[in-house]
């Protein structure tokens, strides 16, 4: 676990699900210190996503509680949370695909203050010099890899304390992949945490600090991505990984 004096984010005995009778999430205790990365592990159906939807505000939370620091965002609706640093990327519709990537970062920038709104644009731009080189290009036009760098920068634009993932590699070539993962790498070094979602776990445990895996909508196991990464049984038991010599998974 995290130091708790540093915790950047921390969740206690978090039930959640879209139906209160059905939870999905069941009890989760997790913890993020400030500048780690963290990511989340887990099979099919683990409630991964749904853990951090619910963090994000767009799953209800039926019982437990979700704090920034010491601010309790338990019941704070998902458009002030980012108000108050966490900022969430959906697997999906994560861009306004009809407008253009300018378009995209200026509606993010709408919360800021109207003098500093140019400035943090341009701060992005210097971060991500793909989508600089073509601001008036439409999103939709965009490749994959460059769909998810924008929707990156969007949830950059507001600084935030927290950046939340979920699988940002889905339906990405393995180039393209470690293209993405690098380049969130860039981003939790300069002081930024971020918590991700993954299931393409052989990438994601090389660049993250700390993994915990789900099973269930529980905690099961947990501990620094590099000991997890050679840790047979768990990649057994809780990621579906073949044995040696029963060929690569998919």
């Amino acid at each position: 676990m995290a130091d708790p004096s540093s915790n950047v984010l921390s969740v206690r005995a978090l039930v959640a699900g879209y139906e209160r009778d059905l939870p999905i999430v069941r009890g989760v205790d997790f913890s993020v210190s400030s500048g780690e990365f963290v990511v989340i592990l887990g099979p099919n159906g683990a409630g991964k996503s749904t853990f951090v939807k619910a963090i994000a505000g767009l799953v209800p939370i039926h019982s437990g509680s979700a704090a920034l620091g010491s601010f309790d965002i338990t019941n704070v609706a998902a458009h002030d949370k980012i108000r108050h640093g966490l900022a969430f990327v959906p697997q999906t519709e994560n861009i306004f695909a009809t407008l253009s990537i300018s378009d995209n970062l200026q509606l993010a920038a709408d919360i800021l203050p109207r003098g500093r709104r140019g400035t943090r644009i341009a701060e992005i731009y210097s971060m991500f010099p793909d989508l600089a080189a073509r601001p008036s290009l439409r999103a939709g036009q965009l490749s994959g890899g460059q769909r998810q760098m924008l929707a990156v920068a969007r949830a950059l634009v507001v600084d935030p304390s927290v950046l939340i993932l979920d699988e940002p590699s889905a339906g990405l070539s393995p180039k393209i992949v470690s293209e993405v993962f690098s380049r969130l790498k860039a981003i939790n070094q300069a002081n930024v945490t971020v918590v991700l979602v993954e299931q393409n776990v052989k990438a994601a445990l090389a660049i993250a600090d700390r993994a915990v895996i789900l099973v269930e909508g529980r905690v099961r196991h947990e501990g620094p991505a590099a000991s997890l990464a050679d840790d047979p049984v768990v990649a057994e038991l809780y990621l579906g990984a073949r044995r040696e010599g029963e060929g690569a998974r998919p």
